[in-house]
């Protein structure tokens, strides 16, 4: 078992508590298969085409190679794929048991808040009916970890020191016991 000491600090910041930094994200739900020749667009530039081989894919589009089996999981695996392999503007993941696609902006803070996202499918579509990217934030800096600091109701951790992009915090909420 591993032991660390917090220093519990005044609090130096105007918010009301600490926030980390993440990336702006949003998450593709599939209901049932995909129908060759939908898309999903990410971006201005980035256009992902469901096809059943690499060949069929409409100029201009990047392929999601799904094969002759165009379920709705051949689409999340292949989606996943396309984009990591391609994107110069999210990462993705799958979450194949729930029949969704996480994607997240390659960087913290809110400038991913503006990425157009689009689907053209049935059986897809982006979470709340998104047209953007969204919840990305800048963290609240911490000079160092293992700093503690009191909210009132709570104490905050910072466990990763660093600047508003990537700083990571830990609320914590003590309970009599």
């Amino acid at each position: 078992m591993r032991y660390d000491e917090f220093y519990l600090q005044p609090k130096w910041f105007s918010e009301t508590n600490p926030v980390s930094s993440k990336p702006a994200s949003a998450t593709l739900t599939f209901t049932d298969a995909v129908v060759a020749g939908e898309t999903v667009t990410i971006g201005t530039d980035e256009i992902y085409e469901f096809v059943a081989s690499a060949e069929d894919v409409t100029t201009g589009c990047i392929p999601v190679v799904v094969g002759t089996d165009l379920t709705a999981d051949n689409a999340i695996v292949g989606l996943v794929k396309a984009i990591n392999d391609n994107s110069t503007i999210v990462t993705a993941i799958a979450d194949s048991d729930d029949d969704k696609v996480v994607v997240n902006y390659k960087s913290n803070g809110t400038e991913g808040n503006s990425v157009a996202i689009s689907a053209s499918g049935e059986n897809f579509s982006w979470d709340a009916s998104a047209s953007t990217l969204s919840g990305g934030q800048f963290g609240t800096p911490c000079p160092m970890r293992n700093i503690a600091v009191y909210a009132d109701p709570d104490y905050y951790l910072c466990i990763k020191e660093g600047n508003k992009s990537n700083v990571k915090w830990r609320k914590v909420q003590l309970s009599d016991y």
